[in-house]
């Protein structure tokens, strides 16, 4: 399954350079870092989808010795890995163009890998039971679609909520992410057995 990873994130090739500096743009508008994360991550995702998509690589790799399970799971675990080289850039980034970190950016870093949880295991089932060249691309497109408005909702929903005190005061923060973070890794992990249901049922054409 390892091999799987590498070819996720070695597919890109140069266009590294590119998603590297839409990053840069999207914090040099001074953007929220959970919208960064968010984006660049689920960019990165569907354009490795799209990728085997297109060039029928689903066909090359259920030909070579991996389980189906492995193809699966190598794409689940292929998100995490970019969403944490999402996070690292924007924390190496950050003090160099705010001249420090912002003491409350791990709630931003947090929130990010949480959406990007629940936007995956929202729609990866999906693009496994609907996986097709003629719709894969309009799947993804509002895969990243879903991805925006769910970093602009996550965002302004807690700023709401701490406005109107509708949070606990006795639920800090940390608890507050920390549950958070514990639902959106059960639903993802339940997403990854669906799929991989899914993709051992699927007919390869």
């Amino acid at each position: 399954m390892l091999q799987l990873i590498k070819k996720d994130i070695a597919i890109h090739k140069f266009q590294w350079l590119l998603y590297l500096a839409m990053l840069l743009f999207f914090m040099l508008l001074d953007k929220d870092a959970i919208f960064i994360i968010a984006l660049m991550s689920a960019i990165i995702t569907m354009n490795a989808f799209f990728a085997d998509e297109q060039a029928n690589g689903h066909k090359l790799w259920n030909a070579m010795p991996f389980t189906r399970s492995e193809i699966v799971s190598a794409r689940y675990s292929s998100l995490l890995v970019v969403t944490v080289i999402s996070m690292s850039t924007v924390m190496m980034i950050e003090p160099i163009l705010n001249g420090g970190w912002d003491v409350l950016i791990w709630k931003e870093l947090v929130g990010g890998v949480v959406l990007i949880m629940l936007s995956g295991a929202l729609c990866f089932p999906i693009f496994y039971w609907l996986s097709q060249r003629s719709v894969i691309f309009v799947l993804l497109i509002l895969y990243i679609l879903l991805v925006i408005a769910g970093a602009y909702s996550f965002y302004y929903l807690y700023l709401y909520l701490s406005d109107t005190l509708i949070i606990p005061q006795a639920l800090s923060d940390g608890k507050l992410f920390g549950f958070g973070f514990v639902i959106a890794l059960c639903l993802y992990m339940l997403s990854w057995r669906l799929s991989i249901k899914i993709y051992k049922n699927r007919g390869i054409l």
